[in-house]
């Protein structure tokens, strides 16, 4: 199970995400997955000694709103460049 490929690791997140989620809660997950990207990229310029350490995890809810269907992950980097000029 661990040494699949990463594309069958993406289907399994991508497939149920894409048929059975309404666009509703679609736009909401992205919306919360940019959300926590933005916070954790602004916090090296909040927190200074320990926002460098945190600083790193931003790429993961990225990543991940990438692996939804392309489309929301689109919007989701997006939304997160707007919420960095905001913060």
């Amino acid at each position: 199970m661990l040494l699949q490929p990463i594309t069958d690791h993406a289907k399994i997140v991508h497939y149920p995400f894409n048929e059975k989620a309404s666009i509703s809660r679609k736009i909401t997950v992205i919306a919360l997955l940019s959300t926590m990207a933005a916070t954790l990229q602004a916090a090296g310029g909040l927190i200074p000694a320990a926002g460098l350490f945190i600083n790193p995890l931003a790429t993961a809810p990225a990543i991940l709103s990438m692996v939804l269907p392309v489309r929301y992950g689109l919007l989701g980097y997006l939304l997160t460049l707007f919420l960095l000029f905001l913060i």
